[in-house]
């Protein structure tokens, strides 16, 4: 129950990562599993699975990254001014 409630409460990249090594894992297992029951070819099969897999999400994840590391930003300092040029115009004139 406390690894559950420090995953809860932890700040989101923590979860991110938690999530990450969790679905490691999970495939580290399936790949042990199947390397039991069905021999080194299948084995091989879902670690290329999980790569692939890989792959993909850092193909759609990085770019969606970088606009939120450089556009985010940039959009804040926008609202920030243009709420200041809004206010200044509906202060009454002395």
């Amino acid at each position: 129950m406390r690894i559950w409630q420090t995953i809860t409460q932890s700040p989101w990249p923590l979860r991110i990562i938690y999530f990450v090594l969790a679905v490691y894992l999970a495939f580290g297992l399936i790949a042990a599993v199947v390397w039991f029951e069905f021999g080194r070819a299948a084995e091989d099969q879902v670690v290329n699975l999980a790569e692939d897999l890989t792959t993909v999400a850092g193909i759609i994840l990085g770019p969606i990254r970088l606009i939120g590391l450089i556009g985010v930003p940039f959009y804040r300092w926008i609202t920030r001014k243009l709420v200041g040029l809004i206010e200044d115009r509906d202060r009454p004139q002395a």
